[in-house]
């Protein structure tokens, strides 16, 4: 998506958008996104690589924290206190500092592995035991329950790109074992970022950084049958006769969006229409304004002077 915009200056508002579907709570305790899958049967799994408990960090001024990370409902499976170990992040001095830590300038390692190689191996490991056992119960005719994973990765917050670089290769290598797999006949895959670089000269001196800022990262996989669903759907119930995906390249769109996509396949088949048309599965307005969209006017990357 070349037009996706982050909601605010760093990681609080768009992750809200992404897993809430809001950024200041109309409701209480609200759940996340991985809640409403596991509500639905499915088996939910979270990789956090920066030593973080989401729904603390960013909500825990604003929900109980506990009763708002799942909703009283556990995760099958997390991962996180590995990357809380002192080698990777610091318990004395600064945690967030330029030579240690998830912000580092340099490559990040724990016991001799990128940090995001271990967070690799765990995501392999457990979607190969996932599927297998749910094609076992697929052989067998019974429910095979399907899978939802999130993880984050933190190495695309430096300044230069001599840090994300590192992760070229094993995430080639990990795309390439979904493809081999067959995993993506039937599993959506999501690549994004909360917002662009805010770290280096390019940001803090040029137009074009700041434009970057607030211009991440967006790129969607979708299998065959869903795309031809969503083209047809669009087709006959839209307002536009046209590829969703298409359109939605170069349109204004958001983390709200992105929550809603989430939405739709957490009820699939039986979808709310509203969340559709408020999904990437659906065009989203030609022409929208940042306030339509729900970006505040001074983080509008249509509205950003040329000094500051």
């Amino acid at each position: 998506l070349y037009r996706y915009h982050s909601v605010g200056f760093s990681t609080d508002n768009s992750t809200k958008a992404t897993y809430v579907g809001e950024i200041f709570p109309s409701r209480p305790n609200p759940l996340p996104i991985w809640a409403h899958y596991r509500d639905r049967g499915y088996v939910t799994a979270r990789v956090e690589t920066g030593c973080d408990d989401w729904a603390k960090e960013y909500t825990g001024n604003k929900y109980k924290s506990q009763e708002y990370s799942v909703g009283n409902r556990s995760l099958d499976y997390e991962l996180s206190s590995p990357f809380c170990l002192p080698e990777y992040y610091p318990n004395v001095g600064n945690a967030f500092g330029n030579f240690k830590g998830p912000y580092s300038l340099t490559a990040r390692c724990l016991y001799g592995r990128y940090v995001h190689d271990w967070a690799f191996d765990y995501l392999s490991q457990l979607r190969s035991e996932l599927r297998e056992h749910r094609t076992k119960q697929l052989d067998h005719q019974k429910d095979a329950r399907p899978y939802m994973i999130s993880a984050t990765f933190l190495e695309g917050h430096e300044g230069t790109g001599e840090v994300l670089r590192t992760v070229d290769d094993s995430l080639a290598a990990f795309l390439a074992s979904m493809r081999d797999s067959g995993e993506l006949n039937d599993t959506v895959l999501i690549i994004g970022a909360d917002h662009g670089l805010h770290m280096g000269l390019n940001f803090a001196f040029l137009q074009s950084g700041r434009i970057e800022h607030k211009n991440p990262f967006f790129a969607m996989l979708v299998p065959e049958w869903l795309h031809e669903f969503s083209e047809k759907y669009q087709t006959e119930h839209g307002s536009e006769k046209v590829s969703p995906f298409a359109a939605n390249e170069q349109r204004l769109v958001t983390p709200f969006e992105t929550h809603h996509t989430f939405r739709v396949l957490a009820d699939w088949p039986e979808f709310e229409t509203d969340s559709w048309k408020r999904s990437l599965f659906a065009a989203q307005k030609a022409g929208r304004t940042c306030e339509e969209a729900g970006i505040g006017a001074n983080f509008c990357m249509c509205k950003i002077p040329a000094t500051q």
